[in-house]
């Protein structure tokens, strides 16, 4: 993660959908002057393919813009396509490194 302060955006539902993925990235983009976002999942236990793909480019959008952005809290189904989908490189999990 890159160093400096870290803004941390909760996702509440059980379900995480492409649609709230992309609300989640249009507050993560906001945040500003923060050089990192943590996006807490810990409530979430299913989430579709297109959910994490949205958090893939969302984290590459903010790369870019010297942001990097971690998951927390992964759990149930939605850890299984994490792991599944081998994300860990594109979005790591806080505490990982990521491969790029």
């Amino acid at each position: 993660m890159v160093a400096g302060i870290c803004q941390t955006i909760r996702h509440p539902a059980r379900r995480l959908t492409y649609q709230e993925a992309c609300d989640l990235a249009g507050r993560a983009e906001s945040t500003g002057s923060a050089a990192g976002v943590l996006i807490d999942l810990r409530e979430t236990r299913d989430t579709t393919v297109g959910a994490l793909a949205r958090l893939v480019v969302l984290r590459r959008d903010l790369l870019r813009r010297g942001c990097d952005l971690r998951i927390t809290g992964l759990c149930g189904r939605a850890r299984i396509l994490y792991e599944v989908n081998h994300l860990a490189a594109l979005l790591p999990s806080a505490g990982e490194t990521a491969a790029g």
